[in-house]
């Protein structure tokens, strides 16, 4: 949900509680959903910080690779949210096959979160979906590691239980309140996702090449 929306939602609640409006039970519903999503912002935005770094190190690197100044990226729809970069690519056909459906699958979810209409039974459909197919693919990858006895198989494991442990943190988020989802993705597809690719898997795939 954008922000300029979150807070004219918010403001509205302000007026009930001030006394300009009725209140009433949605009402108390709709400011408890009002300060966890607000907790939910503040907490996400401490680990954008941590991010942010090596967010920027991934775009200088690839303006000194030769491509020069990078155009403004154009404004997406929300079923085109998440992306994969050409720097993100390991080489690896089925791996790089699987996070191409990773993130279609995010961008569903995503698409969703802006439809008013949608019902909750719909988003649990496709993030169960996602978290289902986010462990097979991390376990095939693990697979893989162990046929080529990849030293670091151990410290990559880690970082998928944490990435499955998150989205399963979103999955009981859904549970109470759809609408931090979209949140969340933004922090796992926009950020650790992507960083895992260009850092943990492109290591991987080095190591094979070798």
């Amino acid at each position: 949900m954008p922000l300029s929306r979150f807070i004219a939602d918010l403001d509205q609640l302000v007026e009930v509680f001030n006394g300009d409006q009725p209140a009433n039970g949605r009402s108390f519903e709709h400011l408890r959903i009002a300060v966890a999503r607000m907790n939910e912002i503040r907490r996400q935005l401490g680990l954008a910080q941590e991010k942010l770094n090596a967010s920027l190190a991934i775009a200088e690197s690839e303006l000194i690779d030769g491509n020069g100044d990078a155009a403004p990226a154009p404004e997406r729809e929300p079923s085109d949210r998440f992306r994969i970069y050409d720097f993100c690519r390991t080489g690896i056909g089925e791996i790089d096959a699987e996070h191409d459906r990773l993130v279609r699958l995010g961008n569903r979810l995503y698409a969703m979160s802006f439809d008013e209409d949608v019902a909750r039974e719909a988003i649990e459909k496709v993030l169960t979906e996602l978290v289902t197919f986010a462990q097979s693919h991390f376990d095939a990858e693990e697979r893989l590691m162990e046929a080529h006895a990849y030293p670091k198989l151990a410290e990559h494991r880690a970082v998928h239980n944490r990435m499955c442990d998150y989205l399963r943190e979103i999955f009981d988020l859904c549970r109470e309140t759809p609408l931090l989802v979209t949140i969340r993705l933004e922090i796992f597809l926009g950020s650790w996702f992507i960083w895992h690719m260009h850092r943990d898997d492109a290591d991987f795939a080095r190591f094979c090449v070798q």
